[in-house]
């Protein structure tokens, strides 16, 4: 592979065979370099293949308007929250963490600092990435010498969640983290219970209800309705079915859709199920 495109010391673009770009990062990768050399492979630490052609050029952009440090203070971030959460984050992130983090650094600088409306939902339905958005803070302050609040840690947090889902959107992924707090919410009030957020079918229910989300906000169909099955349903947990119902209510109010009788028969199943072992737990 040869040189296409020099942005600074430890950044160029290339291509592979395919004729994709592509883009390679290390420490002294372009030194003495230039355009049309063959890469050294060996210098080679990172390399970002962005097939969305619009985040290839907002990434290329940030090459150019972002410090280098910046750029590897993003790199070190991403390589913990990948090795922590044992999964490959959608390269996009380079994009949209870079982006926000520079910013961020320029507010603090500026003494701009922006709450998180969302930081109670963030540490409570996405402990796993915002521990690591905490540890990705003291890696900030290391590098920067910059101190973020707990907020910057949401918003670093979302980016994480955000790169792990099929066919990211920030916008669907803070959504669907408002609507999971309001329809645990509703399902809390409508039968007076309070649940144990330690529990085993806390947990489910809140797994379920990310999913349910995510496929809600980006109309996926999670299977065709069996109308034996959703009738069985109404008749066996009619209290979980009125609950969900009055969700769907909510819903078609706020985002204007109501669920699907598919997805209604699935969560009727999970608040049943939360609410009788909440009760069965209080009980004993």
């Amino acid at each position: 592979m040869y040189i296409e495109k020099i942005y600074n010391n430890n950044v160029v673009l290339s291509k592979n065979e395919a004729g994709d770009e592509i883009i390679f990062m290390g420490r002294g990768i372009a030194f003495q370099k230039k355009i049309g050399d063959s890469l050294d492979t060996d210098k080679i630490e990172k390399e970002f293949i962005l097939k969305d052609s619009s985040a290839m050029g907002q990434f290329q952009q940030l090459l150019v308007d972002v410090p280098t440090e910046e750029i590897y203070l993003v790199k070190k971030i991403v390589d913990m929250a990948e090795e922590r959460l044992a999964t490959e984050l959608s390269p996009n992130i380079y994009v949209t963490l870079t982006d926000h983090i520079h910013y961020a650094l320029q507010r603090s600088k500026e003494n701009v600092l922006i709450p998180n409306p969302l930081l109670f939902e963030i540490r409570k339905f996405y402990g796993k990435e915002f521990k690591i958005a905490k540890d990705a803070l003291k890696i900030i302050e290391e590098r920067t010498g910059i101190l973020f609040p707990e907020d910057e840690a949401g918003f670093i947090a979302f980016h994480f969640v955000n790169s792990q889902q099929a066919n990211g959107n920030m916008e669907v992924t803070m959504t669907a983290t408002t609507m999971v707090r309001d329809i645990l919410s509703i399902i809390s009030r409508y039968f007076g219970q309070i649940f144990n957020e330690d529990s085993l079918s806390y947990q489910r229910i809140v797994t379920h209800l990310q999913f349910f989300a995510q496929r809600y906000l980006r109309d996926e169909v999670y299977e065709e309705a069996d109308a034996f099955l959703y009738e069985l349903i109404q008749s066996k947990y009619p209290q979980a079915f009125q609950c969900v119902q009055r969700i769907n209510d909510f819903l078609v109010q706020t985002q204007q859709k109501p669920i699907d009788k598919s997805e209604q028969v699935y969560l009727t199943i999970h608040v049943q199920r939360i609410v009788g072992e909440n009760q069965h737990s209080t009980q004993s």
